[in-house]
Protein backbone atom coordinates (compact mmCIF):
# COMPACT_ATOMS: atom_id res chain seq x y z
CA UNK A 1 0.00 0.00 0.00
CA UNK A 2 2.54 2.39 0.73
CA UNK A 3 4.76 1.68 -2.12
CA UNK A 4 1.66 2.39 -4.24
CA UNK A 5 1.12 5.76 -2.51
CA UNK A 6 5.22 6.63 -3.14
CA UNK A 7 4.83 5.73 -6.85
CA UNK A 8 1.47 7.65 -7.05
CA UNK A 9 2.84 10.75 -5.03
CA UNK A 10 5.79 10.55 -7.30
CA UNK A 11 3.42 11.08 -10.42
CA UNK A 12 1.60 13.81 -9.08
CA UNK A 13 4.84 16.09 -8.47
CA UNK A 14 6.09 14.83 -11.87
CA UNK A 15 3.03 15.45 -13.76
CA UNK A 16 3.00 19.43 -11.84
CA UNK A 17 6.29 19.95 -13.12
CA UNK A 18 4.71 19.77 -16.32
CA UNK A 19 2.07 21.90 -15.82
CA UNK A 20 4.47 24.87 -15.39
CA UNK A 21 4.70 26.68 -18.71
CA UNK A 22 6.86 29.56 -19.71
CA UNK A 23 4.13 32.54 -20.16
CA UNK A 24 5.15 35.67 -21.94
CA UNK A 25 3.43 38.83 -23.24
CA UNK A 26 4.65 40.91 -26.27
CA UNK A 27 3.98 44.92 -27.05
CA UNK A 28 4.62 44.90 -30.56
CA UNK A 29 4.63 48.59 -32.69
CA UNK A 30 4.96 49.02 -36.60
CA UNK A 31 4.45 50.45 -39.92
CA UNK A 32 3.50 48.66 -43.02
CA UNK A 33 4.06 50.38 -46.51
CA UNK A 34 2.54 49.52 -50.01
CA UNK A 35 4.29 52.59 -52.12
CA UNK A 36 2.77 51.24 -55.45
CA UNK A 37 -0.82 51.81 -53.83
CA UNK A 38 -0.69 53.57 -50.50
CA UNK A 39 -4.61 52.86 -50.12
CA UNK A 40 -3.58 49.14 -49.29
CA UNK A 41 -1.92 50.80 -45.82
CA UNK A 42 -5.24 50.45 -44.63
CA UNK A 43 -6.55 47.22 -43.06
CA UNK A 44 -3.45 44.97 -43.28
CA UNK A 45 -3.53 42.14 -41.17
CA UNK A 46 -0.60 41.29 -38.56
CA UNK A 47 -0.90 38.36 -36.81
CA UNK A 48 1.52 37.49 -33.70
CA UNK A 49 2.31 33.17 -33.48
CA UNK A 50 4.30 31.01 -30.86
CA UNK A 51 6.11 28.95 -32.53
CA UNK A 52 6.11 25.45 -31.44
CA UNK A 53 7.59 22.54 -32.64
CA UNK A 54 9.54 21.28 -36.02
CA UNK A 55 7.96 21.55 -39.47
CA UNK A 56 7.25 18.11 -39.63
CA UNK A 57 5.22 18.29 -36.20
CA UNK A 58 2.78 21.44 -37.35
CA UNK A 59 0.13 18.56 -37.90
CA UNK A 60 0.59 17.78 -34.08
CA UNK A 61 1.28 21.04 -32.77
CA UNK A 62 0.41 23.87 -35.12
CA UNK A 63 1.67 27.25 -33.84
CA UNK A 64 -0.05 29.24 -31.41
CA UNK A 65 -2.14 32.61 -32.36
CA UNK A 66 -1.15 35.40 -29.40
CA UNK A 67 -2.88 38.08 -31.27
CA UNK A 68 -4.36 39.71 -34.26
CA UNK A 69 -4.35 43.41 -34.89
CA UNK A 70 -5.33 45.34 -38.84
CA UNK A 71 -3.31 48.79 -39.52
CA UNK A 72 -4.74 51.90 -39.41
CA UNK A 73 -4.38 54.14 -42.80
CA UNK A 74 -1.28 55.02 -42.39
CA UNK A 75 -0.48 51.75 -42.36
CA UNK A 76 0.64 51.83 -38.24
CA UNK A 77 0.04 49.32 -36.18
CA UNK A 78 0.02 47.98 -32.28
CA UNK A 79 0.00 44.78 -31.19
CA UNK A 80 -0.24 43.11 -28.00
CA UNK A 81 -0.39 39.18 -26.99
CA UNK A 82 0.26 36.26 -24.87
CA UNK A 83 1.66 32.60 -25.12
CA UNK A 84 3.21 30.01 -22.86
CA UNK A 85 5.12 26.84 -23.59
CA UNK A 86 5.53 24.08 -21.31
CA UNK A 87 8.17 23.56 -19.36
CA UNK A 88 9.33 20.51 -20.17
CA UNK A 89 13.12 19.78 -18.00
CA UNK A 90 11.88 21.66 -14.68
CA UNK A 91 13.78 24.65 -13.61
CA UNK A 92 14.47 25.33 -17.60
CA UNK A 93 11.86 27.74 -18.78
CA UNK A 94 10.75 27.42 -22.30
CA UNK A 95 9.74 30.62 -23.07
CA UNK A 96 7.21 31.50 -26.28
CA UNK A 97 9.19 32.42 -30.00
CA UNK A 98 7.05 35.03 -30.79
CA UNK A 99 6.98 35.78 -34.62
CA UNK A 100 5.01 38.17 -36.94
CA UNK A 101 3.01 36.80 -39.88
CA UNK A 102 1.57 39.97 -42.14
CA UNK A 103 -1.11 39.78 -44.83
CA UNK A 104 -1.17 41.91 -47.45
CA UNK A 105 -2.44 42.60 -50.65
CA UNK A 106 -0.29 45.13 -51.84
CA UNK A 107 1.30 42.78 -55.11
CA UNK A 108 -1.18 41.06 -55.75
CA UNK A 109 -5.16 40.57 -55.63
CA UNK A 110 -4.48 37.09 -54.11
CA UNK A 111 -2.66 38.44 -51.17
CA UNK A 112 0.70 37.69 -49.74
CA UNK A 113 2.07 36.53 -46.36
CA UNK A 114 5.29 38.03 -44.89
CA UNK A 115 6.83 35.78 -42.20
CA UNK A 116 9.29 37.84 -40.07
CA UNK A 117 12.01 36.05 -38.13
CA UNK A 118 11.12 35.28 -34.36
CA UNK A 119 12.22 37.94 -31.68
CA UNK A 120 12.83 37.64 -27.92
CA UNK A 121 11.54 40.97 -26.74
CA UNK A 122 8.96 40.80 -23.57
CA UNK A 123 6.61 42.81 -21.80
CA UNK A 124 7.73 45.09 -19.87
CA UNK A 125 9.87 46.47 -23.38
CA UNK A 126 8.03 46.75 -26.69
CA UNK A 127 9.67 45.15 -30.04
CA UNK A 128 10.07 47.67 -32.60
CA UNK A 129 9.07 46.40 -36.10
CA UNK A 130 10.23 49.42 -38.26
CA UNK A 131 8.88 49.93 -41.35
CA UNK A 132 8.10 46.60 -43.36
CA UNK A 133 8.15 47.33 -47.23
CA UNK A 134 5.24 45.55 -48.60
CA UNK A 135 6.45 46.53 -52.31
CA UNK A 136 9.13 43.78 -51.68
CA UNK A 137 8.55 40.52 -52.36
CA UNK A 138 11.17 39.29 -49.83
CA UNK A 139 10.12 36.30 -47.80
CA UNK A 140 6.14 36.59 -49.12
CA UNK A 141 4.43 33.43 -50.62
CA UNK A 142 1.02 33.35 -51.82
CA UNK A 143 -1.87 33.86 -49.29
CA UNK A 144 -3.90 30.97 -50.50
CA UNK A 145 -0.78 28.23 -49.87
CA UNK A 146 -0.76 29.29 -46.10
CA UNK A 147 -3.92 28.97 -44.85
Amino acid sequence: MQKHLLFLNVWVVLLMQLAYAGHKCVWIHGTVRCHKDPSRNLNVEVRVYDRDGLSIAKIIDPDDLMGVTFTSEDGSFQLDGCGEDIDWIPGIPNNPEPYLQILHYCNRQTGEIIKLPPFGIFVPNTYEVGIVDLDLPIQASSAKNNT
